[in-house]
């Protein structure tokens, strides 16, 4: 590869040397003269995933959204249908397991594809995780057995897991800092839309052609997927130096600092293309690239994964994603059986509906949560002579804390008494938990890629796969502690475990900047750019 194309930034030659000062990881100067601050610094090379085109990115972007749209209906779409499954397997009682080994398979591909991503690049790992979805799904539609059914849906799962981790670094590492939080909320929102949808449409279609053409159908779909990614989802990693995520670049000559470099929305980085390669579609269509290929880095996302979890405000976001999920999980397996008893008797295709209402949550937290969030952290900054903290990301959770501690408690009361509560109290309330559960993974996701831009990966696959694994083990126990609790004291347990995991993000948005000062060695790469 010309030498060209792996230098960084304004930049001649990625160093290592010795830490200069810093703020804590995370403290950037977002307005500079009323200007908005890029971040990270995007070098002068046509090639850097920062300088692609806004339209590009919106392809991208929605490319890896029905990606994930198709890895969550696969994984967690079946319910609908599951009783249909049931008959055809005459009512064995592994066929729970369909439904309950996908999010642990999730989890474990997290761990496997996110540390391989950072070795050999996104771009493969999501050209391969596509292809792997589409042949589980073929898999499943070809089966001749419960087992072998199992199994593919345990194969396919390996691959879906990259919607959670994978595809929230490739939209971090593509958008600068000051519009994360609104990207992330619309590819959060493609995703829940579109496996809302599709899980409403699940039930009519498999009554018209059966369960396993609902396999072939997404099989297609996902095909499609990797046909259209492997023509225009380039590769996103990209080697910066540690100065790029603090908004500006120091360059070096043996040693000593000779300039600097900041570029704003008005005033970028000129693309330079007598020392860069202009991009290409040959450059775009290659699967591997020499910059993003380190097998090193593979064994060293393993560690820093076990040095972020020790990180007080990562585990705290972990926490809050899990108690979330826990209530959403229990929320999901619980509906049906209230709605389709008395005194509401819902019909199959009625429940089906009640999914409707996570279309409506999910546009609202495209500008409540996204935009919102995003024009919060420029007014702060503003009003801060242009400073900005990650913290300030966590002031818009107060709406889905809030929420989810109200719904959690209307839900189970409604639960326990439905003769004295509107199916509405049912229907609102799930789809309140969802807002706060989707809620709470965007602004937990932001705000630690705000923290520890260089641990985008470890910090993700910790979120994802801890997530995963306690999704696995409520789905075992679900049943039993509601039973054993009611549904009103079973939601009384989860909404007090919520106030109370939530209270300490008090002292995570006080402390939040010590504790980033006090981890910072263990979250940079101190690279520096030498001439």
């Amino acid at each position: 590869m010309d030498a060209k194309e792996t230098t960084d930034a304004v930049h001649h030659e990625l160093a290592i040397t010795k830490p200069q000062h810093h703020n804590p990881t995370g403290t950037v100067t977002l307005l500079e003269d009323g200007e908005v601050v890029l971040i990270p610094t995007p070098s002068p090379d046509p090639r850097d995933p920062l300088n692609l085109p806004q339209t590009q990115k919106w392809v991208i972007d929605i490319i890896i959204g029905f990606f994930a749209v198709f890895s969550v209906l696969l994984t967690s779409g079946m319910g609908p249908i599951l009783s249909t499954i049931m008959a055809d397997y005459e009512y064995n009682p592994r066929v729970t397991d369909l439904m309950t080994y996908p999010t642990l398979f999730m989890g474990i591909g997290n761990l496997i594809a996110m540390p391989l991503a950072t070795a050999v690049g996104r771009r493969p790992v999501f050209l391969a995780s596509a292809l792997i979805l589409m042949a589980g799904s073929i898999w499943c539609a070809a089966s001749q057995s419960l087992e072998s059914h199992i199994a593919g849906r345990d194969i396919l799962s390996l691959a879906a897991g990259q919607s959670e981790a994978l595809c929230p670094m490739i939209i971090q590492e593509i958008h600068f800092v000051h519009e994360r939080s609104s990207k992330l909320a619309w590819f959060s929102a493609i995703q829940s839309i579109g496996t809302a949808g599709l899980t409403i449409a699940t039930a009519y279609l498999v009554s018209d052609l059966g369960w396993r053409w609902w396999y072939g159908i997404f099989a297609i779909a996902s095909g499609l997927v990797f046909l259209l990614a492997f023509v225009l989802v380039p590769e996103s990693a990209y080697p910066r130096p540690t100065d790029a995520y603090n908004g500006l670049v120091r360059i070096y000559h043996e040693g000593e600092e000779i300039s600097v470099v900041r570029a704003t929305e008005k005033n970028r980085v000129p693309l330079d293309y007598n020392r860069y390669k202009a991009r290409s579609l040959s450059h775009r269509l290659r699967v591997f690239h020499d910059h993003a290929r380190d097998w090193s880095k593979a064994v060293e996302c393993w560690k820093q994964m076990g040095q972020c979890i020790m990180f007080p405000n990562i585990i705290w976001v972990v926490l809050m994603n899990s108690v979330a999920l826990a209530i959403y999980v229990i929320s999901v397996t619980e509906f049906s059986p209230i709605l389709s008893s008395p005194p509401y008797d819902y019909k199959t295709t009625s429940l089906g509906l009640v999914q409707g209402g996570q279309i409506v949550v999910s546009l609202l937290m495209i500008p409540l949560l996204g935009y919102g969030g995003d024009r919060l952290y420029k007014w702060i900054a503003r009003h801060r002579g242009g400073l900005a903290e990650p913290e300030v990301r966590l002031i818009p959770i107060l709406l889905p804390i809030a929420v989810m501690v109200i719904s959690s408690v209307i839900f189970g009361r409604a639960g326990s008494h439905p003769f004295e509560w509107s199916a509405w109290a049912i229907i609102t309330t799930y789809s309140g938990i969802y807002f706060a559960f989707i809620g709470i993974i965007l602004i937990g996701y932001t705000y630690s890629l705000d923290s520890y831009g260089e641990r985008a990966a470890p910090i993700l696959v910790l979120i994802c796969s801890i997530r995963g694994f306690i999704s696995f083990g409520i789905s075992f126990g679900v049943t039993k502690f509601v039973t054993e609790q009611g549904y009103q004291g079973a939601f009384n347990i989860c909404t007090i475990i919520a106030g109370v995991i939530s209270a300490f993000g008090l002292f995570v948005f006080l402390y939040g900047p010590k504790i980033r000062a006090v981890t910072m060695k263990y979250a940079v790469d101190n690279r520096t750019v030498e001439t």
